[in-house]
């Protein structure tokens, strides 16, 4: 039966080091040659996979990114776009004069350019070398924004971060998705989006059962994917409260977690 495996990337896909083992990887690509539909699952720009989605041969066998917290699925090898949400202009607008206040650094993803109007911000600096994109600053960004993009991402130190966030999701929080995706990021997305509804969008694009589906996550942002999913798999370093709703526990990220599942339980039975 043809599955759909959903990976998260940071603390799932990648070590602690930020690679893909051989181990992984080779379990992924073999999944991919069995018929099964691998995703890379993510709140990164989609610009911003295409290491892991070439490491992972999605050029040559194929396979799908879900980028944006399930903002846009993007076929790698055929370079099309499968579904794209993006967010009201007007809206858009709106926050973004709201977050003139805010002690924040703000960034905005247009292709394979950060835009910013704090390119010397710490998390600015951080972000661009960890996804590899490189940085626009836009000295008026918060005033001339041109297009509807796919999410906000906000930054601060996590012991500032919570007080303006709390203030976007007060002012925001029936008209968009938030979520704080780590001690240091916040995220505004259109309304109704999350990973667990891109799984569910892929599995409609593909025509693969919803139980018949695998993901695996380590953090909170990932939770979504464990309520919609057939089978969720926490990985060894997961946070409680992922372990505590998923249907199996595998390995660290660090001990190649998502191999050891694949071929204890996916593999060995093709």
């Amino acid at each position: 039966m043809k599955k759909l495996i959903a990976v998260d990337v940071d603390g799932t896909l990648v070590n602690s080091n930020g690679q893909i083992t051989a181990r992984t990887r080779e379990a992924l690509i073999a999944a991919t040659k069995a018929g099964h539909e691998v995703m890379i699952v993510s709140g990164r720009a989609t610009f911003g996979l295409r290491h892991q989605a070439k490491t992972l041969a999605f050029d040559k066998y194929g396979g799908v990114l879900s980028s944006f917290n399930g903002g846009e699925l993007f076929d790698f090898k055929e370079k099309k776009v499968l579904a794209s949400h993006k967010m009201d202009y007007d809206l858009a607008k709106e926050i973004l004069e709201f977050s003139k206040d805010l002690d924040l650094e703000l960034m905005i993803f247009d292709g394979d350019k950060i835009l910013t109007d704090r390119p010397d911000g710490y998390y600015v600096k951080r972000e661009s070398e960890i996804i590899d994109m490189d940085i626009k600053p836009i000295k008026n960004l918060k005033n001339g924004l041109d297009f509807a993009p796919n999410k906000f991402l906000f930054a601060q130190d996590p012991d500032k971060i919570d007080k303006p966030a709390q203030k976007l999701m007060k002012k925001f929080g029936d008209v968009t998705e938030q979520v704080k995706s780590s001690r240091f990021y916040y995220e505004v997305m259109p309304k109704g989006l999350s990973k667990g509804a891109s799984i569910i969008e892929a599995c409609k694009i593909f025509g693969i059962d919803i139980k018949d589906t695998i993901v695996f996550g380590d953090e909170m942002n990932d939770i979504s994917m464990f309520e919609v999913a057939g089978t969720g798999v926490a990985m060894g370093n997961a946070v409680e409260s992922i372990k505590n709703i998923a249907d199996y526990v595998t390995k660290s990220n660090n001990e190649d977690g998502i191999a050891y599942y694949l071929e204890n339980f996916v593999l060995n039975k093709e």
